[in-house]
């Protein structure tokens, strides 16, 4: 995946309310931008000084909150980017699925997005394998960070526990569901529940994968560019 705009260098310097993050650009102009991640950010994006890479957003009067910017990666650690922005989540699940040379089910085919499953839900994606059946498949962007693992959630989450829910009871019996961890840093070697943050979300990961649901991970490095697809991880758990 590549970004459509060149990314513009900053620094971090605090974030309000989840969703907006103050930074200080190249040329010194401190500027309101919007974080679309609305989890702790821990390992990525958690003190001020980080170097920190926008996206412009180009002026839009329907836009009350007036960001000209959002928050695409982070640099945490010296030549170590994060894809700090989980909307991008999903495209690159769809390389990393279907990629004709690289993926990891090229075979499928991808039939729709945010598809309605139980009575509360919206999964991202629905898929048909090589046999025809119908895959469902969720989404979680990972980026944080702990020794060589890459964690879930970064803060309590009873929405995830939710989608794992609805995983595990799918309308018909030749129905799959897959939960695809996309890890959006280059330095995780697996992926496991962050049982210090939410100690249910394991206990719900193990229970939904007893009952037949996939669990799997994907590792992308994030470039100044874009985000590079470096294949499949473990999920340890």
């Amino acid at each position: 995946m590549h970004y459509e705009l060149p990314l513009l260098p900053a620094t971090f310097l605090k974030r309000e309310k989840r969703f907006s993050v103050l930074a200080a650009l190249a040329d010194g102009r401190e500027v309101w931008c919007h974080c679309p991640n609305p989890g702790r950010l821990t390992s990525c994006l958690d003190r001020p000084g980080i170097p920190l890479f926008l996206s412009p957003l180009p002026e839009n009067p329907k836009n009350p909150t007036g960001y000209r910017y959002r928050t695409e990666q982070s640099e945490p650690l010296p030549g170590v980017r994060v894809g700090i922005n989980p909307n991008r989540g999903n495209r690159l699940a769809l390389e990393a699925l279907l990629d004709p040379d690289r993926g990891l089910c090229p075979d499928w085919t991808h039939v729709g997005s945010e598809v309605a499953l139980g009575e509360k839900s919206r999964i991202d994606h629905l898929f048909r394998d090589g046999e025809g059946r119908r895959v469902f498949v969720e989404v979680k962007s990972v980026t944080y960070r702990e020794g060589e693992a890459g964690l879930f959630p970064d803060a309590v989450s009873a929405r995830a526990i939710r989608h794992l829910e609805e995983l595990s009871h799918l309308p018909e019996p030749s129905d799959r569901g897959l939960l695809l961890f996309v890890v959006m840093r280059g330095d995780c070697r697996f992926v496991a529940p962050a049982d210090g943050v939410d100690p249910a979300y394991r206990r719900a990961l193990t229970k939904a994968r007893s009952r037949g649901v996939a669990v799997w991970a994907a590792l992308f490095e994030a470039r100044p560019d874009g985000m590079a697809f470096s294949g499949d991880l473990p999920v340890i758990f």
